[in-house]
């Protein structure tokens, strides 16, 4: 069979090379931008915990502080620290529900954007 009598990327190898590099590439893009927002909630998460764990020291009546506070409300899912899967009581409990809950939620957008990271990625060779 000669070259001409070839129908497909068999006749044409850089082209099937490039087809995949381009998959491989678009595949890369999906898989930073899981990492970047999966990172991002996590850190969110974090970050109100800490700014409830420190209330006594920043404004409560600050833009940034109730903005990350409330983006963290929104994200935590089954979570919360009002109603999370921890619930404590007693002196310092709202620091404790926040620090907690927020923290694993933190630890799970951290696993679960691992897991999708490593689904769409392009495999090595």
């Amino acid at each position: 069979m000669t070259t001409d009598d070839a129908t497909g990327d068999e006749a044409f190898p850089d082209r099937k090379k490039q087809k995949e590099a381009e998959v491989n590439a678009i595949r890369e893009r999906i898989a930073k931008v899981i990492r970047i927002v999966f990172v991002t909630f996590a850190a969110v998460l974090a970050l109100a915990a800490l700014l409830v764990a420190i209330r006594n020291n920043v404004s409560e009546t600050n833009g940034l502080v109730k903005f990350v506070k409330g983006f963290a409300d929104k994200i935590d899912g089954p979570f919360s620290r009002d109603n999370g899967i921890f619930a404590f009581t007693g002196s310092n409990a709202e620091t404790k529900d926040a620090v907690t809950n927020w923290g694993l939620a933190a630890v799970v957008y951290i696993v679960i954007g691992r897991v999708l990271d490593r689904l769409v990625s392009p495999k090595s060779k």
